[in-house]
């Protein structure tokens, strides 16, 4: 029957598991570095093209690192678009690993470490979360290899959407939301999976993935209804415990989005059309194609209502054509065996099917459905749905684990190897993709050594290069490039963009107040009398998150008054700013709650160990 446990054949103790997993993760970094690493950079020594915005903002931490010190937090950023918010940003990435490994390492190495470092993090999550839908332990190393190969997440970093790191982090939350508690010390354990759910919830927002939280949530919905049906587990107690674990990790990241709301109130990212399929049946082409064989050119061209233009990237969402023939196979063991789901799962199955629905639903265009969508929260400040797709991913490759599971019992197949030969197919599916658009001439155009070099002269003479002048780039014929990949690099030589790249204010800088600012000095005066006095070149980034407390508008520059606050802002220090009571009381929630939950989660595992031990007789 289709609620039937797997078999146990070969699960092994957990030690023995759990060396299995180690021994069998080399193989798959390996194989994710033989399709991916060449374009990290390509041959040509470039990356993706969106680097051109993480690399100086991660070379913009690390001045900051070296002005201030590791417990400093920089809220701004002098060096773009004369002075923008960091901490404030959705997509702020100073609380990531890649930026802490700018303290020890050049921007280019910490992005290559971060890639492997999540991939295994993926890797271990996923074994750790089959096992506790009672895969067996071959079929558990397949669901972790497939989604540490999944190319929505390798193509993300390759393309340069370094923000998007975490998702690799989706597994070890669910498997805080899975399983029974143990039975010997249940509180600690509670205690264990929420308060470690609140952490990686936390460190998903923190390091800059706020954009990708909405699929992520639908993600853990669909394993917690998996759960359901597969385990017969009651859905209750991981809903228990995703609120729990929820509200633990607003608290804690409670500074952040008190910002963060208030900087998207005052400047709305709303302008751009939502794109869809024309038929529910063409987004379910798109969605089941992208997710087992990969992008097709046709998922670009027949998009309508599209503002901008989706590269493949976007498309990236695949675990390999292996899934696709286990979940086949184990749909037609299911209905050889009438294996349905029996009454009591029937409603866990209902509320999958309708989940599973929810991005196809949001990916299909209507004359009244898109527009109705574009009103909502959060999705009105979408240029793209698609993203949404990336809430298959982990569902999938359990799914994939969990045919393996009934294939092999049924058939009487040797596990092992099966899912063996479902890893090598994979691999080799991946491999013999069409990789070409991440090279040079296309998606990787973005030349990392100048910020590398900026890097290395910081670190070795602990100078940073303070910012001077506002700039901008010129092609050979002097006439402004506002779109070249490199004109943020001139940071390095104490330049503040003005037309930088910054996906707050839009693409193409749709919604950046420009206002005064001109190519010149930061200090060049310019008489703003209807502003209330005389202005620098250079924005008050304050003004964009707080204007109230500030007594300024989004957009406004320094007043000229406050140039010995303006002159500690482009020397990456700090400066005199103010908050409203709401956002102290939001900060304060997280200084309070940080090291209680710390504190917590490790009087919960000595608890939880001290109970293990066997008591005297």
């Amino acid at each position: 029957m289709l609620n039937e446990g797997p078999s146990h054949e070969g699960r092994g103790r957990a030690p023995a598991a759990g060396l299995a997993a180690i021994a069998w993760l080399p193989p798959v970094l390996f194989g994710l570095a033989a399709i991916w690493l060449p374009y990290l950079p390509n041959a040509a020594g470039r990356i993706g093209e969106d680097y051109s915005m993480w690399l100086p903002n991660l070379l913009a931490g690390f001045y900051w690192h070296l002005q201030n010190g590791f417990f400093s937090v920089p809220w701004f950023n002098p060096a773009q678009c004369g002075g923008i918010p960091v901490q404030a940003d959705p997509q702020g990435e100073y609380f990531s690993l890649a930026q802490f490994l700018t303290f020890a390492v050049p921007p280019l190495r910490a992005v290559q470490i971060t890639f492997f470092a999540f991939a295994a993090a993926g890797y271990f999550g996923t074994f750790l979360l089959g096992r506790r839908l009672s895969l067996s332990l071959p079929a558990a190393l397949l669901a972790a290899t497939l989604f540490a190969l999944n190319s929505f997440y390798a193509g993300r970093m390759v393309a340069g959407h370094l923000s998007f790191s975490p998702f690799m982090l989706l597994p070890l939350a669910g498997a805080c939301l899975i399983g029974p508690l143990r039975p010997n010390s249940p509180v600690a354990s509670w205690v264990i999976r929420c308060a470690s759910f609140a952490l990686l919830l936390a460190s998903m927002l923190e390091g800059g993935m706020l954009v990708l939280i909405p699929p992520a949530y639908l993600c853990l919905l669909m394993v917690i209804a998996l759960s359901a049906v597969v385990v017969r587990d009651s859905p209750s107690p991981p809903l228990r415990r995703l609120i729990a674990g929820t509200v633990l990790g607003l608290i804690l990241s409670a500074g952040k989005l008190a910002a963060v709301l208030s900087l998207m109130a005052n400047i709305p990212r709303d302008s751009y059309k939502l794109p869809g399929y024309l038929s529910l049946a063409e987004t379910l082409w798109v969605a089941l194609r992208a997710l087992f064989i990969g992008p097709a050119a046709t998922m670009q061209t027949r998009l309508a209502n599209a503002s901008v233009l989706f590269q493949r990237h976007e498309f990236e969402y695949a675990i390999g054509p292996a899934a696709l023939i286990l979940l086949l196979a184990f749909a037609f063991l299911s209905w050889r065996q009438r294996a349905w789901p029996a009454k009591p799962q029937r409603l866990a199955m209902d509320a999958l099917i309708i989940l599973l629905i929810v991005p196809l639903a949001l990916n299909t265009y209507g004359a009244v459905w898109t527009p109705f969508l574009k009103t909502l929260p959060i999705l009105r400040n979408s240029s793209s749905l698609l993203r949404w797709f990336a809430a298959y991913i982990l569902p999938a490759t359990l799914a994939a684990g969990l045919a393996l599971d009934r294939i092999a019992a049924a058939w009487r197949l040797p596990a092992f190897p099966a899912a063996f030969a479902a890893a090598s197919l994979t691999l080799v599916a991946l491999l013999l993709s069409d990789h070409a658009a991440y090279g040079p001439a296309d998606i990787g155009g973005y030349d990392p050594a100048p910020i590398d070099a900026a890097w290395r002269t910081a670190a070795a003479t602990g100078h940073v290069p303070q910012v001077t002048e506002i700039g901008v780039l010129k092609n050979p014929a002097g006439q402004i490039d506002h779109f070249s990949l490199t004109r943020q690099d001139s940071m390095a030589q104490g330049e503040s963009q003005l037309f930088c790249y910054d996906a707050l204010f839009g693409y193409r800088l749709e919604n950046f107040p420009q206002g005064a600012l001109h190519p010149g000095s930061v200090f060049e005066q310019t008489d703003a009398t209807a502003l209330g006095g005389r202005r620098l070149n250079l924005k008050n980034p304050a003004c964009y998150v707080f204007p109230g407390a500030n007594e300024c508008r989004p957009g406004d520059a320094f007043r000229a008054a406050e140039i010995d606050q303006a002159t500690r802002f482009v020397a990456y220090k700090p400066f005199t700013w103010r908050k409203p009571l709401w956002a102290h009381a939001a900060d304060w929630a997280g200084y309070i709650f940080w090291p209680a939950t710390i504190l917590a989660l490790c009087t919960a595992f000595l608890t939880r160990f001290l109970g293990r031990r066997p008591r005297p007789a």
